[in-house]
């Protein structure tokens, strides 16, 4: 079945106005987007954040009257109309896989989709099977893949971790295939958890792998390496919980840092970690660091 779709821009302060009107004509779904392509990395907790100036597009029947729907909203919205174009119907999970394949991580790590023939890879590839989802972390973001080089690059052989805000799971995984006795992968929304449960058990890393939400109520005990790809105020935060987990001489791993907010991240964590490193990928970047012995 086709569907027709119109593309309309509107501001900020109008954007509810326009949803509500284009739900009382019939739309079938409200899409948001940023008209100028402005990212929102960091948004309030519980809040969804609009964009100054946001392209809204509403799917409607083949049938909609587009000369009554533009009226209305004319009339009723500070609205500029764009067009009314036909979306052909389309099996959107073959829509998926054309823009997701196998990619590489370093020297030896790969993500790679249900759909892709593993055969193709390298011989010594540590391959990690996993299809785009809900969840954050499918190594394409530059947090991701910075965390990954770091694994990749430091295998975590022997070494028990903890991987604070696992999204997908996929650094778990990796550190799983790279020779670490234990992960435990933490997570804040239930569907990360869901998400790292389903891969953990595609990779057949279930017995290594323990997984909670942040509300378990569960005993942490210190690891040889934490590895924190979330946000930098969160980071901040969670500070004096991370120097408390990280065993002397262990070594810690974060990541989702913009660069305008990595002297805010080394000040931070300057007090409990030393040998500060930083690797940046475009505006992103990872800190790593060593764990001293002051537990003051």
């Amino acid at each position: 079945m086709d569907w027709m779709q119109l593309s309309l821009q509107t501001d900020q302060a109008n954007s509810d106005l326009v949803s509500e009107v284009l739900m009382g004509l019939d739309s079938l779904s409200i899409t948001y987007l940023d008209t100028h392509d402005d990212a929102i990395y960091e948004p309030p907790v519980g809040e969804m954040p609009l964009w100054q100036h946001v392209t809204i597009n509403a799917l409607f029947d083949m049938d909609v009257d587009q000369n009554h729907v533009s009226k209305t909203l004319l009339d009723l919205c500070n609205t500029k109309i764009l067009n009314f174009e036909v979306l052909a119907d389309r099996v959107w999970e073959d829509e998926c896989k054309k823009d997701f394949h196998a990619m590489q991580f370093g020297d030896r790590i790969w993500i790679c989709p249900s759909w892709e023939a593993q055969a193709e890879l390298p011989n010594d590839a540590i391959v990690i099977d996993m299809d785009p989802g809900l969840a954050f972390g499918t190594g394409k973001h530059q947090t991701t893949d910075l965390c990954l080089q770091y694994l990749d690059n430091n295998p975590p052989k022997g070494l028990t971790i903890i991987d604070y805000g696992s999204g997908t799971g996929i650094l778990a995984i990796a550190a799983v295939k790279l020779g670490a006795s234990s992960v435990v992968a933490i997570d804040n929304d239930p569907q990360a958890v869901l998400a790292t449960k389903d891969n953990v058990a595609n990779n057949q890393c279930e017995s290594i792998i323990t997984i909670h939400h942040t509300d378990d109520n569960v005993v942490l005990e210190r690891c040889d390496l934490l590895i924190a790809n979330i946000l930098a105020n969160p980071l901040v935060e969670l500070e004096s919980t991370f120097s408390d987990l990280v065993k002397e001489g262990g070594s810690i791993v974060l990541s989702g840092i913009l660069y305008e907010q990595l002297e805010m991240i080394l000040e931070a964590y300057k007090g409990h970690f030393e040998c500060l490193e930083v690797q940046q990928k475009d505006e992103w970047c990872r800190v790593s660091g060593t764990r001293n012995n002051n537990r003051a």
